[in-house]
């Protein structure tokens, strides 16, 4: 009766983001259907908190204009369905994830379903409100591409809410096996955060690639890293630390048998880790660019003549796409994924900042915000 009561009165509570540092939970309106519009509500049950949300809470975005409610990793229940379109399955009370991606629908990657490269890409959590409420209004654009998920019974509302950093994981994946045509041996991991550790997991698990490799800062990171299958752990060397550098350049080399790594994953903001994977690769090998950088680091050289005559390939990876959050959750619900070995911190709406700062503070792994 009290959520009725709540949506009879179309408010709710969020954590409102108005400038970098300042994020306060207030009671605001909920957002009326326009004429036409066609809408799901979501009641969130659970939203972790990404590196990205502590980033734009400390220093904001470009894309980010404020006021705005953050958040981006949900898991909600259907509370009402006003669409026409949408999967069958997304019934009344059904639990689903969400893709944050709101597309245009009408440039030309819309329309070959590359909706994460959209020209005019909105993102729910950065340009349009996001998960750090008690309820979320899904645009029409987002569900009529299939970004709601049911999800099943097997994940808990925390697992869930990590589908979508998954999802992201398996297009980087996708994005170099379909594209590399060689067998992959050997893999180094720069990050040892959550993100690192589903990617190991996507390597070891579902990949079955022989060898590899975690580089991080965070000794008990490195740890679960260990724990989780990686078969090297290393700690990445201290800034100006050459001798170190060189050290761990062989003992990767040393690792690989003399040929360096086959793929290279970057899912760390370091620009140094840019810098150390040209060191490592192999001949033919691809160097994946995972995570966002900031423009304040000093702009990165590479000599196109090694890039030609070794055969490199460096690409990037963004966000995913709705057909990698279904595959996401199969592999979650199997379990052939385990999502909640990478939730360490829990916390309530009124407890966000907290939440937020435990996150830029790399304590523990993902913190989840799962009281509301």
């Amino acid at each position: 009766m009290l959520r009725l009561l709540r949506l009879a009165k179309d408010f709710m509570r969020a954590a409102v983001f108005s400038k970098p540092e300042f994020i306060d939970i207030k009671e605001i309106k909920l957002s009326q259907n326009k004429e036409n519009e066609q809408t799901i509500l979501l009641k969130v049950n659970s939203c972790a908190v990404c590196g990205y949300d502590a980033r734009v809470f400390r220093n904001g975005h470009r894309k980010v204009k404020p006021p705005i409610i953050l958040g981006h990793e949900i898991c909600g229940e259907v509370i009402q369905n006003n669409t026409s379109f949408s999967n069958g399955s997304i019934k009344i009370g059904s639990r689903v994830v969400v893709s944050p991606l709101v597309p245009c629908l009408s440039c030309w990657y819309c329309n070959i379903k590359q909706y994460n490269m959209c020209d005019d890409l909105k993102e729910i959590g950065s340009t349009v409100n996001g998960g750090f409420a008690e309820y979320i209004k899904i645009p029409q654009s987002t569900i009529a591409i299939g970004g709601l998920v049911p999800i099943s019974d097997s994940l808990s509302n925390e697992e869930a809410s990590l589908l979508e950093p998954l999802a992201c994981c398996l297009n980087a994946f996708n994005n170099f096996i379909t594209t590399s045509g060689k067998v992959i041996d050997t893999v180094v991991i720069f990050g040892d955060g959550p993100l690192g550790l589903i990617n190991l997991q996507i390597a070891k698990k579902i990949l079955d690639i022989k060898f590899v490799t975690i580089i991080g800062k965070i000794p008990s990171r490195l740890q679960k890293a260990k724990s989780l299958g990686a078969d090297l752990v290393v700690s990445f060397p201290k800034d100006n630390d050459i001798d170190g550098i060189r050290s761990l350049e062989d003992k990767i080399w040393k690792s690989t048998k003399g040929v360096g790594a086959s793929v290279v994953i970057i899912a760390t903001s370091d620009r140094a880790a840019l810098d150390f994977a040209i060191r490592i690769s192999s001949k033919n090998s691809k160097i994946m660019i995972f995570a966002g950088m900031s423009k304040r680091n000093t702009p990165f050289t590479i000599d196109p003549n090694w890039l030609h005559y070794n055969q490199i390939s460096i690409s990037g990876s963004f966000s995913s796409v709705p057909k990698m959050l279904v595959e996401a959750s199969r592999l979650a619900s199997a379990k052939d994924i385990d999502l909640s070995q990478m939730i360490t911190h829990r916390f309530s709406l009124d407890e966000i900042e907290k939440a937020i700062i435990s996150t830029e503070n790399y304590n523990g792994l993902r913190s989840v915000i799962n009281k509301f």
